[in-house]
């Protein structure tokens, strides 16, 4: 026990700035969303539940979601509220399986978390947390707060996902959200720490990542062999015509990972034609 404690006291330590190993940025850093379902709280209108990854380069863990002076955390619901159910809280530590009987909508609560849908198993803690506005189903903020683990509990590591489009990525999971609203979406920044293939720590500010109704991510990570969109082995005439077919409005075609269509994802397009390598 004591020597759990001393590890939560130094991944403390570490939110607050002091013993950071180092800190950059990397394109493999990104967020996605899995789509649970639609209209799965009843007699609340149009809602749509969604499951949000951090997808991470591989080797690498996620010991921290937090929000501080530099990288305030924020979440909010544009076009809508979070669902907030009476039986259920704002962490995943709050959602447990056995009032599901009892209480069917406590399961479609809205929630952060790393890497654990309910309290089977988890080690989630928090500190500095002011959740009164997001259990009122109104936007999240935090500029001195986390919700966090211990570095070497196994929720923070990387596990398989299929996202919106149904593409399998990897990350580790921060939250699920049911967001009331014909056409809400989600909007957050944040920021994150955790340790690398080697063990040394990293930190990584999201700055306004989106996922529209559809889950669909502005923030998604780069995919190997992205541009390889009919999934043959190879960018061809067939990846060009799918990519011109979902011209502005097809998100699932978008290679460049901007959210949209459009030029920049012909141009990816062009530069990866031929076989497809994943390295």
């Amino acid at each position: 026990m004591i020597q759990k404690w001393n590890m939560l006291l130094a991944s403390l330590m570490l939110l607050l700035g002091s013993g950071v190993v180092w800190a950059q940025s990397v394109d493999d850093i990104g967020v996605s969303a899995a789509v649970v379902g639609s209209d799965l709280v009843s007699d609340v209108g149009a809602n749509r539940t969604i499951r949000v990854w951090v997808e991470l380069p591989d080797g690498w863990r996620l010991d921290a979601v937090a929000g501080n002076g530099d990288h305030p955390m924020s979440l909010e619901v544009v076009g809508g509220m979070f669902y907030q159910d009476d039986f259920g809280g704002p962490t995943s530590k709050s959602i447990n399986p056995l009032l599901f009987g009892l209480a069917p909508s406590m399961e479609w609560d809205s929630y952060l978390t790393i890497g654990a849908l309910t309290i089977t198993d988890n080690e989630l803690q928090q500190i500095g947390m002011d959740w009164v506005d997001f259990e009122a189903g109104n936007a999240h903020a935090a500029n001195n707060g986390s919700i966090f683990i211990v570095p070497t509990e196994p929720q923070g590591e990387l596990s398989q996902f299929v996202d919106a489009c149904g593409r399998i990525r990897t990350g580790v999971l921060i939250g699920q959200f049911t967001m009331l609203g014909e056409g809400a979406s989600l909007l957050g920044s944040c920021l994150l720490q955790g340790k690398d293939e080697l063990g040394l720590v990293w930190q990584y500010p999201l700055v306004d990542f989106a996922v529209d109704a559809d889950g669909h991510s502005n923030f998604a990570a780069t995919m190997a062999c992205a541009a390889d969109l009919d999934g043959s082995g190879l960018v061809d005439v067939t990846d060009l015509l799918q990519l011109l077919e979902d011209w502005s409005a097809g998100a699932c075609a978008d290679i460049s990972g901007d959210a949209t269509v459009g030029v920049a994802d012909v141009m990816v397009l062009v530069e990866a034609w031929g076989v497809c390598v994943v390295e």
